[in-house]
């Protein structure tokens, strides 16, 4: 009898629930749904200018028949290394598309590469110099922004600068000019500031020296900071 009354209390109670509109389904409210992040690109784009300091290391070396004479002597054939600090002052504009940046510059160096003679002509002459100075450079570039404020680039110029040999009992002035590359990397602070790091190679050719051809060459490190308006 007992299980009886159970079972009916039990049929009321759902007849009840369906009268009042029966059972309601609980509605889970969606998490709203966040947009994927999107990594900015940082912009390269205008005109800057700043300066940098530089540590210069250049080669001059006897090339041709001056430079087989003294292989066939057992002799070094590297004539000069000067080498020395500068600060360059730079400017140039950059467009930029998407991620890729290129652009158009110039730069001068304030200061000289220098030192004295070597391999043979050390002892001979301990007086003597070999200087290279004044050196400009306009070069184009291209750049990728791989990252955050940063960008990777090479470049591709133009170099001339003043190449004089003195103490050796004469004095010997030159127009060294030739082909520079480079790679660096940059790294910007905001819209305006930015700092690089670069290594630039010039390769001057062929020389005529007082003892025969010379090949002359340049390496440059440099750290500097630019401004972009």
């Amino acid at each position: 009898m007992m299980k009886i009354l159970l079972i009916a209390t039990g049929a009321v109670s759902l007849a009840g629930l369906a009268h009042a509109g029966g059972f309601t389904t609980p509605v889970v409210e969606a998490a709203p749904v966040q947009p994927a992040d999107t990594a900015s690109v940082p912009d390269w784009s205008g005109a800057y200018a700043g300066g940098n300091l530089n540590y210069g290391a250049g080669k001059a070396v006897a090339t041709g028949d001056f430079g087989k004479s003294l292989a066939a002597d057992g002799l070094n054939r590297n004539l000069a290394k000067p080498d020395g600090g500068a600060l360059g002052l730079r400017a140039g504009y950059d467009w930029q598309f998407g991620r890729v940046v290129a652009g158009l510059g110039g730069e001068y160096s304030l200061g000289q590469y220098k030192s004295g003679l070597a391999g043979v002509y050390k002892g001979e002459y301990p007086g003597a110099e070999v200087k290279f100075g004044n050196v400009a450079t306009v070069y184009t570039r291209a750049g990728y922004a791989f990252a955050d404020n940063w960008m990777a680039y090479g470049l591709l110029g133009y170099s001339r600068a003043d190449g004089k040999a003195s103490g050796y009992g004469g004095s010997d002035s030159k127009t060294l000019d030739g082909l520079t590359m480079g790679l660096g990397v940059a790294y910007a602070f905001d819209r305006n500031w930015s700092a690089y790091g670069e290594y630039t190679y010039t390769d001057f050719g062929t020389i005529a020296g007082p003892s025969g051809d010379v090949k002359a060459e340049l390496k440059q490190f440099q750290v500097g900071l630019n401004y972009r308006f």
